[in-house]
């Protein structure tokens, strides 16, 4: 299997950018985005499920616009903090499905994995 990239550009560009939204478009289920955009000022780190391959990928383009990005609930608290690190993963198939990102620092905080044709969002958090 040829080894694919989920980054489509130098993340090191936008990392430390004040997050000035997080908005995606549901693909009519609720919790299930086919895209989510968080938004950099005039750009926005976008993530995208293949459906075909539950695959995401990552790429900078202009912020969105328009009556179908709806803000992401969960999302709403980093609003304001600073865009952190972020790490790809790779299922035992190959299949780049994981995207993790933190804000304001290092620690992980937020997993989007492509199931099911669709981005599902999770919250990080260490064990008590």
């Amino acid at each position: 299997m040829k080894q694919k990239t989920m980054l489509q550009f130098d993340y090191e560009a936008i990392d430390g950018e004040a997050i000035t939204a997080v908005v995606g478009r549901a693909d009519g289920v609720d919790g299930r985005w086919s895209v989510v955009s968080i938004v950099l000022g005039a750009r926005a780190l976008v993530l995208r499920v293949d459906p075909d391959s539950d695959e995401i990928s990552a790429t900078l383009e202009a912020a969105p616009g328009g009556a179908e990005w709806i803000p992401i609930a969960p999302m709403q608290a980093v609003v304001g903090t600073a865009l952190g690190w972020c790490w790809v993963g790779r299922n035992y198939r190959g299949y780049l499905d994981t995207f993790i990102l933190s804000c304001s620092d290092l620690e992980p905080q937020f997993l989007f994995i492509g199931m099911a044709s669709a981005i599902h969002l999770r919250r990080i958090s260490e064990f008590d």
